[in-house]
């Protein structure tokens, strides 16, 4: 017997029609869905990869710049006074300069509050700005007889911020300069660079070479430039508000001197008069007592030429006596213009002392 093997294509009929094969495609691209996931993979892939880098240099920038990025956002709304804002334009501050200033939002400051926010309460000593937490107070010494003053000041306690954000390899580089300057300058520096403690005379020099000396070496007067676009003006106000204390100061050191010149041949004159009149007594006794005497005078010629030069004597004296008067009222004279100088010395100190009690300064 012959198996009948069935028709594979007629063991499934419907209505007899033939139902078509199933055709598999083969090779295709994925399906839509399937793409979109491995875009999207790579995607996160991505972002994981680029964003720590981003962050890192953002870390690095934000080291880089950090302090003139952190002074930025202290200076922001700092609103200066009239006064302070005159100050400050006066001053002629770069960019980074007025970024500086900004952030350590400088104040004019009346006694009280000046002395507070400045513990300065020596009336010894007078204190005209400090720069303390970041921030800059400066005395509002309003006096047209010390024109600069505050200008001066505030740059003074304005460099002050400006070297504590220098780093070490900074200043060390300015160190010989600062040195150069000091020993050239000496006359004028040393007196008061050597009130500091030793760790701060360096610091000290630096703000006074800018405030103070106008002639520079060049490395001083480039980094300068970084903050003003004019330092010799900034020397100029110190300049200006000096000037009347050093007069005052020459002046005073001068009548001084003139006065224990004049003393001296005062006192000199004085005593060699004295003795010179303590003769001339003895000496007029003598004559009237010869005179009065019978015979002592041997001739009129004698008696005469005796009584001539006795007379002399006297009018010798008494214009002796009379330069010395002169002398005793050229003193006098210098004695009072030496006691004004000192006053108006003494006054000049007491506006610029906030401890002064007889200080008045005109408040904001």
């Amino acid at each position: 017997m012959i198996d009948v093997v069935p028709d594979i294509n007629n063991n499934k009929q419907s209505n007899g029609l033939q139902e078509s094969p199933q055709i598999i495609p083969q090779n295709l691209p994925p399906e839509p869905m399937n793409e979109a996931r491995s875009e999207n993979a790579t995607k996160k892939h991505y972002y994981r990869i680029i964003t720590p880098v981003v962050l890192l240099l953002l870390l690095i920038t934000f080291l880089v710049f950090r302090t003139p990025i952190i002074d930025a956002f202290k200076g922001i709304g700092y609103n200066p006074t009239p006064d302070m804002l005159a100050v400050r334009d006066s001053l002629h501050l770069t960019t980074d300069g007025a970024r500086i200033f900004n952030a350590t939002r400088p104040l004019l400051a009346s006694r009280d509050d000046f002395n507070m926010s400045c513990e300065s309460h020596d009336e010894a000593v007078s204190v005209l700005g400090c720069y303390t937490n970041d921030r800059v107070y400066i005395y509002n010494v309003d006096d047209p007889s010390l024109p600069g003053i505050r200008e001066s000041t505030a740059a003074h306690e304005f460099l002050h911020a400006v070297w504590t954000r220098l780093t070490g390899a900074e200043k060390a580089d300015l160190v010989p300069a600062l040195e150069e300057v000091y020993s050239k300058h000496s006359d004028e520096l040393k007196e008061t660079i050597e009130s500091y403690p030793t760790e701060e005379k360096i610091g000290e020099i630096y703000v006074r070479s800018a405030t103070q000396i106008a002639d520079l070496p060049e490395l001083l007067e480039a980094h300068y430039a970084k903050y003003f676009t004019d330092q010799d003006s900034i020397a100029s106000f110190y300049a200006s508000y000096i000037a009347p204390f050093n007069e005052l100061k020459k002046q005073i050191a001068k009548l001084q001197t003139e006065l224990e010149t004049i003393e001296k041949e005062i006192n000199s004159r004085t005593a060699a008069l004295d003795e010179r009149a303590s003769k001339f007594d003895a000496a007029v006794a003598e004559f009237n007592a010869c005179a009065n005497k019978q015979g002592c005078f041997t001739s009129s010629y004698i008696f005469y030429t005796r009584r001539a030069e006795l007379v002399a004597e006297q009018q010798a004296i008494n214009a002796e006596n009379n330069a010395i008067n002169d002398l005793i009222n050229k003193y006098n004279t210098k004695a009072e213009t030496y006691n004004s100088s000192v006053l108006r010395s003494s006054e000049l100190q007491s506006i610029i002392n906030s401890n002064s009690p007889t200080t008045e300064i005109e408040e904001e």
